[in-house]
């Protein structure tokens, strides 16, 4: 597979994919200088979502593979840092339920819609939900970090440490904006799904006589 500039936005969108495992890892390690790692690497890999797509559109190379890699890297580093958490007890299981089942909705709305020739583009609660679940996310791993006397909670004198306490407060935000714009998809899809909900009646196969 040749390697050149143009390939990478595409090589960016595998490169989460492909260490989401190494996430995974660091979040199950449950100590002080792997989740300073694992916030390093959300923070990478959040920084390669947003380059990836400029660097596409600057060297106009958007592709289907490319925006494949793009929609589902997303899902699946995000994913990787939950699941994790939900087993270490950093966070509830409910809060992992809420987000991955929005993803699940939304794609299939999205998978819906292109077989009816319809796109239904991404909404402002869309675009700004990733970046404040990858906030909760980071903000959890650091108060871990504080809480196992790790250097989060030594930093300004102690003073970040009550802050991070209140990461609760950013996983809330996460859901509330995970939900709506879960709402905002089903809003927009509303039309064609309820013009779909009737059964269309199937032609008759042609005689064979």
């Amino acid at each position: 597979m040749p390697i050149s500039a143009r390939s990478i936005p595409n090589f960016l969108g595998l490169f989460r994919i492909v260490t989401t495992p190494l996430l995974v890892w660091l979040v199950l390690l449950q100590q002080p200088g792997a989740y300073l790692w694992a916030v390093l690497l959300l923070v990478v890999m959040a920084l390669s979502d947003m380059a990836d797509g400029k660097i596409a559109r600057r060297l106009k190379v958007v592709s289907p593979l490319g925006i494949f890699l793009d929609t589902i890297s997303d899902k699946i580093f995000i994913t990787g840092a939950l699941l994790p958490m939900v087993q270490t007890g950093l966070i509830s299981g409910w809060v992992a339920f809420v987000i991955i089942v929005r993803e699940f909705i939304v794609s299939g709305l999205r998978s819906f819609a292109a077989a009816e020739g319809v796109v239904i583009s991404a909404g402002q609660l869309g675009k700004q939900k990733l970046v404040i679940q990858l906030v909760a996310i980071i903000w959890r791993l650091l108060a871990a970090n504080a809480a196992k006397g790790g250097v989060a909670g030594t930093l300004v004198g102690g003073a970040l440490s009550g802050l991070l306490d209140l990461w609760w407060i950013a996983m809330a935000l996460a859901v509330i904006w995970t939900l709506g714009s879960g709402a905002e998809y089903i809003w927009k899809a509303w039309p064609l799904l309820r013009a779909s909900w009737a059964p269309r009646p199937v032609s008759e196969a042609p005689s064979s006589e």
